[in-house]
């Protein structure tokens, strides 16, 4: 996705935003436009390196640099480093300047760097900076990364501004840059970027030269210095483009491969982990790729991976400050203080501006979902350098997600007066801009943000939930932060954005801990979900959260939350589908002790739908085999920062290797019948028409998708008698499925059209039992329960119709008039204010009908009021006339 695509703030002051347009039209900043040089074909083992063949280059290049080429030197060394051999990279460029070899001095400042060597590197780039031509110019380029990283941020800037100088004079004297240099000026113009974002395209139009002057490997060099530019712009696709044309020509780029992997970190598609492999194939010291694979290691619940790969990352250069954040990041989570405060002490003795460790902890504890130390980090970062977008937007997004939306909004401005490329920012301030649309409802213990539009409707039911959802879990877990901000969009688009800061998001709800965004029910089709079971399981995240410090691991949190949602009323929650079984019948479903992954890294889809379930299913075997006391005992281990197996060991007892074995025993007894009925693998196709379906279910009686093809089949065909049969199969065999489709809403249907309205009323509860969400069978048995004389029931059933599609007046009438008949008043008070929410063509008679509920529930000023209300639109309505004279006369008495 282009950045195009995913902006939608006005850009009034900004050049175009996708760069590639801005050099294609020729767009002119602070540069000239000197003739290019032509294209060399390079010294010996050029084309060996070109292409990745990493050995023959080596040994064909050393043998031409110290035989005093200078520009195998510089491929030599680039071999030596794409493949990790840093300090062999140091070695060759110290033997090449004792013999005197022109550019050596600068070629082993940048392999000093590389190593992490970094006060040797500066000493010798220095030196190497007053050098003419290319290698002055490498010299210069690294000394300003140098200084970025580790020195002074004032002196950084002004070396790489001098690139624009030198550019602007050779183009004057109508002199040619070399390939090399271009590269060089193209590098430092993407980091003076940094300063004045209008330099990026400057970068990449000089880096498009340089490809076009340079040979295959300082090709390599412009594509990827380019692609990382586009990185840092957030253009995933142009990133993208450039990392793929580089690999291939070489297949084993590591640098190339790095890239892409942190494209599909920024889309947020695909396994990064498979780019990373490539990368660390060819180069197992890459930096870069170390440091991201071991936040994917921490994504993924394994610490002790994680600390592997930092580990090894700064083995091979102690210097790393994204490594060294990343380890400061490993040991907070793990809550050892004094390690992490000895990971900090390295960092403050490398950096005097540490914004890249900062924001690196700062990403994390966002990952872990500790968004107070996210946004402590992310002040750290903008302390430290005034001019860190980044540290100043993930402030503003940290304050944001904490419900802190004034202060937030400022930080975000500020971030994108700096950074206006950055979506996240910009999509998160484009959806501020529409708070104003929205109200807040103060509650005993919460703040209900909610639209206009449909505020009138939702805000008594949503208090009622929220409330009940507050008192029930604090008798378990203790007080959760109060007020808690609960945001309810009825665009799953702002939701979404609200969330990740971009749309696309598949959640109906997301906790921040003091805060929590959610779908409203118009976000979604009717009958897609029930918001107030989504609101019940995000509540119950905030008490999670809250318990735990922000320490809970995301499975134990998912699961514990759907637990919750069971409690809060039976019917809540998720229930097994046919994918998960069948995952269950193949061996596919993780085990606990990896459980995290199927949230983190999906192998299947649908998989982070079946490990909610599978999840869930964890804390009902827990607490009928130990209690729920073991799970607020789990919970106090998270907090003081145990992993999964210290919280089973101290909690229930258990290894969570033996544990694994239990639950998995659990779980094939409990669905011994399904997994027998659905197999490991589908039964193959759907059958084309109804003789094929017979066919198959007569080859196979046994199995549910067969059963339920056919009964559907008959059914379609006007055949119902010939279905039943096949649905009550299907409901043998696989009696806990609750989709829309199953065999209880045919079942119903088909009793109802025969007039069995007690076995269809059956039908259609058993599926509510099963399925929160089914608006359609909720509508139908309420009609057959009020049919049948049972109004407690039909009131108790239509009551739940609100929390999954609140819309139709009709329902909500109908309702109001049922708890009217039950004397329930202040019910059907609540309802007729439905009504008046939903903007009925007579809102006379909604008036009328919500001011006589309020007079019958003793609410006399209320009555008086709705009533007013409705002799103010028909003052000759006599209904309303009579009330009006029984509420006065009632207050004279």
């Amino acid at each position: 996705m282009t950045l195009g695509k995913l902006v939608r703030r006005s850009l009034d002051k900004l050049a175009p935003a996708v760069f590639v347009v801005a050099v294609a039209a020729g767009w002119t900043g602070a540069l000239a436009t000197p003739a290019s040089s032509g294209q060399s074909s390079g010294p010996p083992g050029v084309e060996a390196l070109a292409a990745g063949r990493y050995d023959e280059a080596v040994r064909q290049l050393r043998d031409a640099a110290l035989d005093g080429d200078a520009a195998a030197l510089g491929d030599w060394i680039a071999a030596l480093s794409e493949t990790g051999a840093y300090e062999g990279a140091v070695e060759a460029a110290r033997s090449a300047l004792d013999r005197d070899v022109p550019g050596a001095r600068a070629r082993l400042g940048s392999a000093l760097l590389a190593a992490g060597r970094i006060e040797e590197a500066r000493a010798v780039l220095v030196a190497a900076a007053q050098d003419p031509g290319a290698p002055g110019a490498l010299a210069r380029v690294e000394l300003g990364i140098w200084e970025y990283r580790y020195g002074d941020r004032s002196a950084a800037r002004r070396l790489f501004q001098g690139f624009v100088s030198d550019y602007n004079d050779a183009a004057a004297a109508g002199e040619q840059l070399s390939a090399e240099e271009l590269v060089a000026t193209g590098r430092a113009l993407a980091r003076l970027s940094r300063w004045r974002y209008e330099y990026a395209h400057d970068a990449l139009r000089t880096l498009d030269e340089a490809r076009t002057a340079a040979g295959p490997t300082q090709a390599h060099t412009a594509r990827i210095a380019a692609g990382e530019l586009f990185l840092e712009r957030y253009d995933a696709a142009q990133a993208a483009e450039e990392f793929r044309a580089v690999l291939a020509r070489n297949p084993s780029h590591p640098d190339a491969h790095y890239g892409l992997a942190r494209v599909a970190m920024l889309e947020g598609s695909g396994d990064p982990a498979t780019s990373l492999d490539a990368a660390l194939a060819t180069n197992p010291n890459h930096l870069g790729a170390r440091t991201l694979l071991a936040r994917i290691r921490l994504l993924r619940g394994d610490r002790a991976g994680a600390l592997r790969e930092i580990e090894h990352a700064l083995s091979a250069n102690s210097a790393g400050l994204a490594a060294l954040g990343a380890l400061a990041a490993v040991r907070r989570l793990a809550g050892d203080s004094a390690a992490f405060a000895a990971a900090m002490e390295r960092v403050e003795r490398l950096s005097p501006t540490p914004t890249t460790p900062f924001l690196v902890l700062s990403e994390l504890s966002t990952d872990h979902r500790k968004y107070e130390d996210a946004l402590r980090f992310a002040r750290a970062a903008a302390a430290a350098d005034s001019t860190s977008w980044t540290g100043w937007g993930l402030a503003g997004i940290a304050l944001v997600r904490l419900g802190r939306v004034d202060e937030g909004r400022k930080l975000l401005e500020r971030a994108f007066a700096g950074d206006p490329f950055n979506p996240w920012f910009k999509n998160t301030l484009d959806l501020l801009d529409t708070f104003a649309e929205y109200r807040t409802v103060e509650t005993e213990h919460f703040r209900l943000v909610l639209h206009e539009s449909e505020a009138e409707l939702l805000a008594p039911y949503a208090e009622a939930v929220a409330e009940r959802a507050y008192r029930d879990m604090a008798e378990r877990y203790g007080a959760a932060p109060s007020p808690i901000r609960v945001e309810v969009y009825p665009r799953h688009a702002d939701f979404s954005v609200r969330t990740v800061g971009l749309v696309g998001i598949g959640a109906l709800g997301v906790s921040f801990g003091p805060a929590l965004a959610m779908d409203s029910p118009a976000a979604r089709p009717r009958g897609a979900f029930n918001w107030a079971s989504t609101l019940w399981h995000e509540i119950a995240h905030s008490f999670h959260m809250s318990a735990t410090a922000n320490n809970v691991p995301r499975w134990f949190s998912e699961g514990l939350a759907v637990h919750e949602q069971r409690k809060g009323d039976s019917t809540w929650g998720r229930s097994p589908s046919v994918g998960f079984v069948r995952a269950l019948a193949a061996g596919q479903l993780r085990p606990v002790s990896r459980l995290d992954q199927g949230f983190s890294n999906p192998r299947r889809p649908n998989e982070v739908a079946e490990s909610y379930y599978q999840a869930s299913l964890v804390f009902e075997f827990i607490e009928e085999r130990h209690g729920f006391e073991a799970i607020q005992k789990m919970l106090t281990a998270y907090r003081r920062g145990d992993d999964d197996h210290a919280a089973f060991a101290g909690a229930l007892g258990v290894p969570l290797q033996d544990f694994d074995r239990e639950f998995d025993a659990f779980l094939q007894r409990r669905f011994r019948t399904a997994i027998a009925s659905v197999g490991k693998e589908p039964p193959g196709p759907p059958p084309r028409d109804l003789a094929e379906a017979r066919r198959a279910v007569a080859r196979n009686p046994d199995r549910f998708e067969l059963r339920m093809a056919l009964g559907r089949a008959l059914f379609d065909a006007g055949r119902a008698s010939d279905a039943v049969g096949h649905f009550e199969a299907a409901l043998r065999l696989f009696p806990s499925y609750g989709g829309s489709d199953g065999a209880h809403w045919y079942l119903g249907r088909i009793r109802e059209e025969e007039g069995r309205l007690a076995a269809a009323a059956e039908h259609y509860g058993e599926l509510l039992r099963l399925n929160e969400s089914h608006y359609e069978a909720r509508i139908a048995l309420a009609r057959m329960q009020e049919a049948a004389g049972e109004r407690t029931e039909a009131a108790k059933t239509l009551r739940g119709v609100v929390y999954v599609h609140p819309y139709e007046v009709a329902d909500h009438r109908r309702l109001s008039e049922l708890l009217e008949s039950l004397g329930d008043w202040e019910g059907a008070a609540l309802e007729r204010r439905a009504v008046l929410a939903l903007d009925p063509v007579d809102r006379a008679a909604a008036n009328y009908h919500l001011a006589n509920a309020l007079h019958r529930g003793g609410d006399r000023a209320g009555a008086r009021r709705a009533v007013l209300a409705a002799l103010e639109i028909a003052p000759n309505y006599e209904d309303a006339l009579d009330l009006l004279l029984e509420i006065r006369g009632e207050g004279r008495r």
